[in-house]
């Protein structure tokens, strides 16, 4: 694998466990509000973790298919879907821990 593939890979993963573990923190805490239609469609219809998880594989999809669609390699699909998808996600982790600290909405 490419350096930056690895490092979209490393940022994807991060970016999940810091989102899941920060929505458990919000759900927890009562905060919690989707802030995707989409999302929070498939959280109450497959559950927080399997609709989190569906939700990040729809990002996926939508992120890398036009980068495909204008004849971007693979790699640099995959590198474009894993690392949008992984920066995503840790701005997620962010709004959620500023609704636990009670700093959103601004």
């Amino acid at each position: 694998m490419s350096p930056p593939l690895v490092a979209a890979v490393v940022l994807l993963v991060v970016g999940i466990v810091a989102d899941v573990w920060s929505t458990h923190l919000a759900i927890t805490s009562g905060e919690f509000v989707e802030g995707s239609p989409v999302g929070r469609a498939l959280i109450s219809r497959l559950g927080p973790i399997r609709g989190m998880l569906a939700t990040k594989a729809l990002g996926m999809v939508v992120i890398g298919v036009p980068v495909a669609v204008a004849g971007g390699s693979r790699r640099l699909v995959a590198t474009l879907m894993c690392g949008g998808v992984g920066l995503l996600s840790l701005a997620a982790a962010a709004r959620n821990l500023l609704l636990v600290a009670g700093r959103w909405p601004w």
